[in-house]
């Protein structure tokens, strides 16, 4: 068996804890609490709030040496880029609820962001002007969309043919039908294969390819983005970044939050729940709460075992790949070539965004390269230091001006990231009908929450969401 880079690198921070084992020592009342969660992420850490406005003891318990999950903010860096939860939406009320809660300011970035929307294009190592687009041999689209950029393309098809009539439809069994590829279902809208390679494959938010992506699940992405657009036109970023918001969350607990602390195992029985850790720690509760990630959850031994199409879900379900390299700005090269500072690029270092962070609305702070599948791994392979260089070069290579521009700021990669082993999760064909809802019911005390399991959000929102319905699960359980 053939075992990746990220599973290595997970797995060995379990063992690592492992060796370090005291024995067994005696139970004592800080070992207990009437409900143990395991991750601090958003959803852990709103499951945890309201099981303990409904009365109940708390304990949550954290592998990082921080609070967040997937939420980080490089908050060294100009501008404050967010390497995880990069934005929320208007309709993102659980988040806006838990910010005002905490005291944090949101502010609307989506001014800036609407002033400076244009892209540049750059394919074969070479900006190709909007001008130019529409006449252009590279330029695979039939009309209306050979005006159109081609990061714009899957969205419009998507939005124009989905299947949904409300966003929850997605994981109805009656829409098995759509529970198709991407590449199947962009082909029935009369996309051709060098459209597909463009328009999906060459940046790809979720996979590796269009075709390991289900049409399903992008229909609920697609479904939920644009009722985001059709409520109040705003985009929020928490002042100071939005890792605040989870750590405004935190702090609101009364019960504790016990960082570097790696669960192995989750035992189960008629009388209550154990949680072991890689440090040889063992807490009790009357029931568990699980919110890691599905990439993690399954290298925890559970007893009695995650079994059926459960137990399929969290050893297969898979998470995206993305690499991100932030960058410090030395001069503003943009103005000398006369292109927008962001690029979506046919590179191996895929997307630049452009962070405008400054008192100015027109300051560009730093830029954020993001870089997703297989050109995430790409990256990581390199190692750190000698991507960073790579990035460099490529952006040099692509926009000449750069030279002497840019330097390396922060890298961060989720694939490689031992308490993440991958950003969101995502659903191959065939997979979101078979997994869903199955895949997050509860197993006796256990419960299960996170991203992946929610139903009528994505993103931060969605993480929120879960932690509600398992925080509710758990109350009437116990109630």
């Amino acid at each position: 068996m053939t075992v990746s880079r990220r599973e290595f690198l997970v797995g060995s921070a379990i063992v690592a804890g492992m060796a370090a084992a005291p024995v067994r020592r005696a139970w004592s009342a800080d070992d207990s609490a009437d409900v143990i969660v395991i991750g601090a992420g958003l959803s852990g850490l709103n499951a945890a709030l309201l099981l303990e406005e409904a009365g109940m003891s708390v304990l949550v318990l954290e592998g990082r040496d921080r609070v967040g999950g997937k939420i980080l903010t490089f908050g060294g860096v100009p501008g404050l880029p967010e390497a995880g939860g990069q934005s929320i939406g208007s309709g993102y009320g659980r988040v806006v609820d838990a910010a005002n809660r905490s005291g944090i300011v949101l502010d609307d970035v989506l001014p800036r962001q609407l002033k400076h929307a244009e892209v540049a294009l750059v394919l074969d190592g070479r900006p190709v002007p909007k001008a130019e687009w529409p006449q252009s041999p590279r330029n695979p689209f039939p009309a209306p969309f050979r005006e159109t950029m081609p990061w714009m393309y899957t969205p419009a098809v998507m939005g124009r043919a989905n299947p949904l009539k409300a966003i929850e439809d997605w994981i109805k069994p009656g829409n098995v039908r759509f529970d198709v590829s991407m590449h199947e279902f962009l082909k029935a809208q009369g996309a051709t294969d060098a459209m597909i390679d463009l328009a999906y494959d060459t940046n790809v938010s979720y996979g590796t390819s269009a075709h390991d992506v289900s049409a399903l699940m992008m229909a609920f992405v697609e479904g939920f983005t644009r009722a985001q657009r059709n409520l109040k036109p705003a985009i929020y970023k928490a002042r100071g970044g939005n890792q605040r918001i989870p750590e405004g969350m935190a702090q609101r607990l009364k019960g504790r939050v016990e960082l570097k602390q790696v669960v192995t195992g989750v035992r189960t029985d008629d009388s209550g729940a154990e949680v072991v850790t890689a440090g040889g720690r063992r807490y009790r509760g009357k029931a568990v709460i699980c919110a890691l990630p599905f990439s993690t959850l399954r290298h925890v031994r559970f007893d009695p075992p995650l079994e059926g199409v459960q137990g399929e879900a969290v050893k297969t379900l898979p998470h995206q790949m993305i690499t991100q390299v932030a960058l410090r700005t030395k001069k503003r090269f943009w103005e000398q070539d006369g292109l927008a500072p962001s690029m979506w690029t046919d590179s191996p270092i895929g997307r630049v965004f452009a962070i405008y962070g400054g008192a100015s609305e027109d300051e560009v702070s730093s830029l954020l390269v993001t870089a997703y599948g297989h050109k995430s791994t790409y990256l990581d392979r390199l190692g750190p230091e000698a991507a960073g260089r790579f990035v460099i070069a490529e952006i040099e290579r692509m926009r000449p001006a750069a030279r002497g521009a840019l330097a390396v700021a922060a890298y961060h990669s989720w694939s490689l990231d031992p308490f993440s082993a991958g950003d969101w999760a995502y659903f191959a064909p065939g997979t979101v009908t078979r997994y869903m809802p199955a895949m997050f019911q509860p197993r006796g005390r256990v419960h299960f929450c996170g991203e992946q399991t929610a139903v009528s959000a994505r993103g931060m929102e969605g993480a929120m969401e879960s932690g509600e319905r398992a925080g509710l699960e758990v109350a009437m359980a116990l109630g």
